[in-house]
Order: C-alpha cells, then structure tokens, then sequence
C-alpha cells in the first residue's frame, strides 16, 4: 500500500512538471513557454521561463496539446481564462478552435469572458457580432439578449441598445418579453419595436402586442393605445416632468424664502 501511494506520487509529480513530457511534445511545450515570454514579456506577476514552462506543462497535462496554440496567441491572458474558466476551460479551447484569433478578443477580456462562460458559443458570438453593444445588453438581460443580438443586423442592434438606454425594457414587469420577440423575428421586430417604442412602454398595449406579436409586425393589424395614455405613448420628457414635479413639491418653501428675504432686505432698508 506504501509502495502504491508513492509511485502515485511520483507520476502525479511528473505529469505537472515538465519532465513529464519529452521527444516532440516536450519541445513544443518548452518552444511555447519561450514564444509567450518574447511576446507579452514576464506578466504581471513576472513569471520566468521556468514559471510559464511549467504553467504551459500543466495545462498540457488537462487539456492535451490543442491547448498550445491558444496559449501560443493569448499569453499571460489564456492562462488566466483556463483558469477563471475552470471545469468549462475546454471550451475556451474549443471557442479558439471555432473563432480562431477573433476568440481572443473574449478570451482576453474578464467580463466578456466571464459572459461566455455563463451563456456558452451562441454568447461569444454576439459579443464579436455587436461588438460594443452585446455586452451591456447581455450582461443586464442575460440569455435573451443573447439570442436578441445573435438575430439583428447591426444597425437594429444599435436600436435595441437606444431603447434600453431609454428604459423600454424595464418599463413595465413584461417589457424584457420583447427579447424574445426579436430573438424570433429580428430585423423585422427590431423595426416594429423601434417606430412603436413610446406606444410599447404602456403595459396594456404591452400586453396586447406580447400576445400575439406576428399580426402586429406583419402589418395585419395596428397598435391600439387608450386615448388618455396616448400621450405618454408619444413620448414623455421625464426629466421636465420630473424638474415640474419638484417645483411644485419645493414651491411653497420657495416662495416663504424669497418673503423673508424681501422682508430682510426692508427692515434693513428702513435701520
């Protein structure tokens, strides 16, 4: 039993260590540790060659060579998202072998990476379709804006990120459905969504729409709105809104300022 834990041991020891690997696959593991080194430098933590050739064994040990090229073309960053990664760090490699040197722009990037591994391949192809955009809107909406993105051109993507900024899909419980809705029908929906975003922000024409999407992008039937919402359909200047809201809360406190300044004023006036 002693004799078996110690040769254990001692394969565990060389499997991580670069000893553990010789011939060809030895020297390619080596030959990368040095191309990382000349390309990005020491890192960070200023890793010597013995350090990355190490790290490079190690991750050869999990991951067998196909993780060299990755690794090869990232650096210091591939080590990183293998790790971040974790038991998902194969599909890293695979992002690398799928994407090839667009993959890195994800791999490089913690919160994109952190994205990718949430939501998968159809996530890191939207943030390299909608550079920029997906982003944001995955990192709020999760996978349905994934699936959002993924469907849209890039200018309908540029709308859906505007309508977002502007709060259409957090103004009422149900408005975030309408990602779904673009997920299905793209460009086609993003273009409703986009000429009836004020009408939309109404939850019961909201609701309306949500039940039956297709008749109402399809042009067979039209948005009907409650005619004492309608204006606030067209478009409400919230921040005047708000400004007159505040005028008229702060108005008599105001007012009983400008008396008593008045009134300061006078009695020094008449000393």
């Amino acid at each position: 039993m002693r004799h078996s834990f110690l040769f254990m041991t001692v394969a565990l020891t060389l499997i991580a260590s670069p000893l553990g690997f010789s011939g060809t696959a030895g020297t390619a593991i080596r030959e990368t540790a040095e191309f990382v080194l000349s390309k990005f430098g020491r890192g960070v933590a200023g890793q010597t060659l013995e350090e990355v050739t190490e790290a490079t064994t190690k991750a050869v040990a999990r991951h067998s060579d196909e993780v060299l090229p990755l690794l090869r073309k990232s650096g210091h960053a591939g080590f990183t998202a293998l790790d971040e990664a974790g038991a998902k760090a194969p599909e890293v490699i695979k992002l690398y072998a799928r994407r090839g040197d667009e993959a890195i722009w994800v791999i490089s990037e913690p919160k994109k990476l952190a994205i990718f591994i949430k939501h998968g391949d159809a996530a890191a192809d939207a943030l390299l379709k909608h550079p920029g955009i997906a982003d944001n809107l995955i990192g709020r909406f999760g996978g349905d804006a994934v699936g959002a993105m993924n469907s849209l051109s890039r200018q309908s993507a540029q709308r859906l990120s505007m309508v977002s900024d502007d709060g259409l899909l957090t103004a009422t419980a149900r408005s975030s459905e309408l990602l779904t809705v673009v997920r299905k029908y793209g460009d086609e929906a993003m273009d409703f969504i986009w000429k009836n975003k004020g009408s939309l922000a109404v939850a019961s024409v909201l609701t309306t729409f949500l039940a039956d999407p297709q008749t109402y992008i399809s042009g067979a039937k039209e948005l009907i709105i409650d005619p004492i919402a309608a204006p606030i359909a067209k478009g409400t200047n919230w921040t005047l809104l708000i400004l007159g809201v505040l005028v008229v809360v702060f108005l008599p406190f105001i007012a009983r300022t400008l008396v008593k300044a008045r009134s300061a004023i006078n009695n020094h006036k008449n000393t």
